[in-house]
């Protein structure tokens, strides 16, 4: 029998699980690259025409696939979209909203911009002096999507493609059905002579993909000055700010306003693909290793608390670019073991401060989690508070077996290595079908005030849990007892 330990482990789930399982060399890299920016530029320029307050004044990269992070094929992109109307110097000011990366945004007297996306004074009950303040930043997003599958639909309907220079492969329109674009790769030619390829290794030559493009709404945030002075900003990467800049864009902050919210979103994305991308080959390793072991990322409405990829990638820019920096780096254990644990630790006091905002929580002002009436013998507990608890505690429960047995000095057999993959797919999957279920049928817990530490949520309470969800949802989770 073939035994591995913790370090092999890892090894074997990167080849496994993050090297390409297809053959897609540089060159067809970056052919596909170019040729997904070219159709993201040649769709804003047909919406320019027809809404001109929509107009993009840059395209900025942002996501894994820039980052150096992405696990698998080339077929994921995520770029920001900064407004041309709203991104020129001295035309917005931002006010302090639920808190002050949550701002409401002023429009100066000459800006030109839809009053259908201002506050309605009337309407919103707001007073008079909000006139000029941009409203719910969800209308804004909403008709941009609607122009947006309009032209993608025009554009499919009459089969405009692109040919690729290197590869003469082509990208072609896919119908858009959600807020994300989608476009089909397709093959034409074999790899250039010179290509080296290793013929031990069991890839496959890529025929197609299909793409999705992530795109987010933007607007250049008008005073880098105002954000240095902010209590929560780390003053060291004042000179990092000042390069790259923050944005605002339309994110929820939680809280319940209904349709009156003015609450945007201060992000830091193109400081944090410079410091994801600077990070050595090792640390990028240990990303991809627990990326694909425990991330699980599902396009949704709402925000649920899951381990998601931003959250693996917050916990990894303190574990390089904190204040103590990585005291680890000689083995991949030791990093993903220390990387657990900070995530572990941050699930137990519920909160985990942003990189680049230190009093904000990467879960969100409000956390939200599945909710369910679930009887409990606890009568103290509201049943909906307590399947919270117990469902932040799920994700706690499953990052320490994962380090447990990782960190753990004795062998790891063959077989058992394969079913901790296997394991970690089943969570991955379980968590993704719930929380699916749950948002879809509005089924959303909000925990308000801060719950303070998950040690009130005894085992035999945890227990429980873990049997309702097996019997309610067919969920298996009893390898976490």
């Amino acid at each position: 029998m073939n035994v591995i330990m913790g370090e092999e482990f890892l090894l074997h789930a990167f080849k496994l699980k993050c090297e390409f399982q297809v053959m897609v060399n540089e060159i067809v890299t970056a052919d596909i690259e170019a040729g997904v920016r070219k159709m993201i530029e040649f769709v804003l320029q047909q919406l320019k025409q027809r809404c001109p307050e929509l107009e993009v004044a840059d395209i900025i990269p942002t996501g894994s696939f820039y980052e150096g992070t992405k696990v698998g094929a080339p077929d994921e992109f995520d770029f920001m979209l900064t407004l041309a109307k709203l991104s020129v110097p001295d035309k917005i000011s931002l006010h302090p909203g639920c808190s002050v990366w949550y701002p409401h945004i002023k429009l100066q007297p000459e800006v030109d911009f839809p009053s259908q996306y201002k506050v309605n004074v009337r309407l919103d009950g707001e007073q008079s002096k909000d006139k000029d303040f941009l409203g719910n930043p969800r209308f804004v997003v909403l008709d941009f999507w609607k122009e947006i599958k309009k032209e993608m639909a025009s554009l499919n309907n009459s089969s405009v493609k692109f040919i690729l220079p290197h590869t003469k492969g082509s990208i072609s329109f896919e119908p858009c059905e959600s807020k994300k674009l989608e476009f089909f790769y397709i093959q034409k030619s074999t790899l250039p002579e010179n290509t080296s390829i290793q013929s031990e290794v069991k890839i496959f030559p890529v025929e197609s993909l299909k793409i999705g493009v992530d795109l987010m709404l933007a607007m250049d945030h008008p005073s880098l000055e105002s954000v240095v002075e902010l209590p929560g900003f780390p003053k060291r990467f004042k000179d990092l700010l000042f390069k790259h800049g923050c944005h605002v864009v339309p994110k929820s902050c939680h809280i319940n306003h209904m349709a009156r919210t003015k609450c945007w979103f201060v992000t830091f994305s193109c400081m944090e693909r410079e410091l994801i991308s600077n990070m050595n080959e090792h640390h990028k390793k240990c990303y991809k290793i627990l990326k694909s072991l425990i991330s699980s990322d599902i396009n949704m409405s709402r925000k649920c608390m899951n381990l998601s990829s931003y959250t693996l990638k917050t916990a990894f820019l303190f574990h390089v670019y904190g204040e103590n920096g990585c005291l680890s780096s000689e083995t991949l254990s030791g990093c993903v073991c220390d990387v657990l644990d900070y995530m572990s630790s941050n699930l137990y006091h519920t909160k985990m401060p942003c990189f680049f905002a230190r009093d904000m929580n990467t879960w969100g002002n409000i956390l939200e989690t599945p909710w369910f009436q679930w009887k409990v013998s606890e009568s103290s507990l509201d049943s909906g508070y307590a399947f919270a608890i117990c469902w932040i505690k799920l994700m706690y429960a499953f990052l320490n077996h994962l380090k447990k047995i990782i960190s753990e000095k004795k062998k790891i057999s063959e077989e058992d290595s394969k079913a901790l993959l296997k394991r970690c797919d089943y969570f991955k999957a379980a968590v993704g079908n719930v929380m699916k279920y749950f948002v879809e049928q509005s089924l959303v817990f909000q925990i308000e005030e801060n719950p303070g530490s998950l040690g009130g949520c005894t085992e035999e309470f945890f227990s429980n849990f873990i049997q309702y969800l097996r019997n309610t949802y067919n969920v298996d989770l009893f390898f976490l007892l």
